[in-house]
């Protein structure tokens, strides 16, 4: 280095230029990797919760049951029992669809694309006209696929291979049967001039 500092001298002053360097550059890109880890990982937890409180409240729902022989207070019991998960289901579902975009941050290729859809369908069927039964059908099924997607192991390719064909052919079937049939379109008359 420089002949006339010393030893110590020169270790002193790359340590401080270091020090700067780090302080000035290295640690605000540290810092903002940070937040957008810590905002990825949030998100991941609110999606994979508000899941697996669909696919616990369409379980619910579907084993809790109102038998005609009960009266009085379990029935009343029961009732709010149903009434309750209804409710959790309307607002894990209302979440997933509000929040779908963070599919996009979160995942990446057709995990995203396949998240985003999902979370759009299950709002869809479960404000749907179907008859109750079916729609907790079809929450289960596309639950259950989407959460060997989100919360399998990357390990194991073929089980998320299946649960993506899976996912998608669920996902197409529940669109399709909900798909208002389109009346038949009539050409515009041209405007007289």
């Amino acid at each position: 280095m420089l002949d006339w500092i010393p030893a110590w001298g020169s270790t002193a002053l790359i340590s401080m230029a270091t020090t700067i360097v780090t302080g000035r550059y290295v640690s605000p890109l540290l810092e903002v990797r940070n937040r957008r880890f810590q905002t990825k990982m949030q998100a991941q937890e609110k999606i994979t919760a508000n899941a697996l409180l669909v696919l616990a409240a369409t379980l619910h729902l579907q084993i809790v049951q109102i038998p005609d022989s009960v009266t009085g207070t379990l029935r009343d019991a029961l009732t709010d029992e149903r009434a309750r998960r209804r409710r959790q289901l309307d607002e894990a579902t209302c979440h997933l669809a509000d929040h779908a975009q963070e599919f996009v941050f979160t995942y990446r290729g057709p995990y995203a694309i396949l998240g985003m859809r999902y979370c759009g369908t299950v709002r869809m069927i479960w404000i749907s006209d179907r008859p109750d039964e079916e729609k907790l059908r079809l929450l289960l099924e596309l639950t259950g696929a989407f959460r060997t997607l989100i919360l399998g192991s990357r390990l194991r390719l073929p089980s998320l291979v299946r649960a993506v064909r899976q996912l998608e052919r669920l996902l197409d079937e529940a669109e399709q049967q909900g798909r208002p049939s389109l009346p038949e379109s009539r050409p515009v008359p041209a405007a007289e001039t």
